[in-house]
């Protein structure tokens, strides 16, 4: 991780290092199967994103990618290529002999000493750096390749809404529509493990006290001082009432919120939520033949 006061962390196998101030980190997949023992899942906050740099770069799927909230620096030590996923922000690539534009969801090749600067943010929260380290030669065959995230989203919902099933103690609301006619608000009280949530209806929940129960990612738990999403890096239980849970499918886009955004929520079915599950392998078989074509390759000139 590199952060004020850590001026250089080399990762990526060696392949790659971030220089300077920023906020970064290397994440996976989430790892699932021991919340019994008290292990969250952890891992990249938004998994599609990750998944779809690794795709575009013929990685596996679960490599290792550089989260960024502020990015640094970043400076290339091997020659391979690489692709920005996730949120938008402006960069630029600093070659030995010429600078160009960085485009979002598009494949770069470079080569040992070329420099990758970061500007402002466009949109989002999270930006991942994907990358690969190859030959030349195999570079190539990927530099090039764009796959747009608007391409791909036709199972997000047109609205922006996150959908929800109602949770185990969904009953115990007194006027649970009150969560879905209210406009709500992400608040400075955020982080990795969940998202406090402001400035909606007060919703009033009968059940005071209850043991401590398994939670999952996307529980929305019912506090006195308003709803808490959990997201990846969260505790393994909880003791307060779990009034609803955001769709697998919506995990992701929870992960792009920053601060004071608003947001609103949609009730869905278990059969509409299976529905949106499905929509998406059918997106991911379509992203790997984008990713993998099997006659043509797009390639740029540097």
């Amino acid at each position: 991780m590199t952060e004020p006061g850590n001026q250089s962390t080399q990762v990526g196998r060696d392949g790659f290092r971030a220089i300077g101030y920023g906020i970064a980190d290397s994440v996976s997949l989430p790892r699932y199967g021991r919340q019994d023992l008290g292990y969250s899942p952890g891992g990249a906050m938004d998994c599609f994103s990750l998944q779809r740099g690794n795709l575009m770069l013929g990685n596996p799927v679960a490599a290792p990618a550089l989260e960024m909230i502020a990015p640094p620096k970043i400076e290339i030590i091997k020659s391979g290529c690489f692709v920005l996923t996730g949120a938008s922000c402006q960069a630029r690539l600093h070659s030995k002999n010429t600078e160009q534009d960085v485009e979002h969801s598009r494949v770069y090749l470079v080569q040992p000493g070329d420099r990758i600067v970061f500007g402002d943010k466009q949109y989002g929260m999270r930006t991942y750096f994907c990358y690969r380290a190859c030959r030349k030669k195999e570079a190539l065959l990927k530099a090039g390749t764009v796959l747009p995230f608007a391409s791909m989203a036709d199972w997000v919902d047109p609205q922006g809404r996150i959908r929800v099933l109602p949770g185990p103690e969904y009953g115990c609301l007194k006027n649970a529509q009150f969560f879905f006619d209210g406009l709500w608000r992400t608040t400075a009280h955020m982080d990795k493990m969940g998202i406090r949530l402001s400035g909606g209806p007060r919703l009033i929940c009968s059940l005071d006290n209850m043991v401590s129960a398994a939670v999952a990612d996307g529980t929305v738990q019912w506090t006195p001082d308003g709803p808490i999403i959990l997201l990846r890096h969260r505790q393994t239980t909880g003791g307060y009432p779990r009034i609803f849970n955001v769709i697998s499918a919506d995990i992701d886009l929870l992960g792009q919120y920053g601060p004071n955004e608003r947001i609103r929520f949609l009730e869905v079915s278990r059969e509409e939520a299976c529905e949106i599950a499905r929509r998406i392998e059918t997106v991911w078989e379509r992203l790997r033949l984008q990713a993998n074509p099997p006659t043509h390759f797009q390639t740029i000139v540097r």
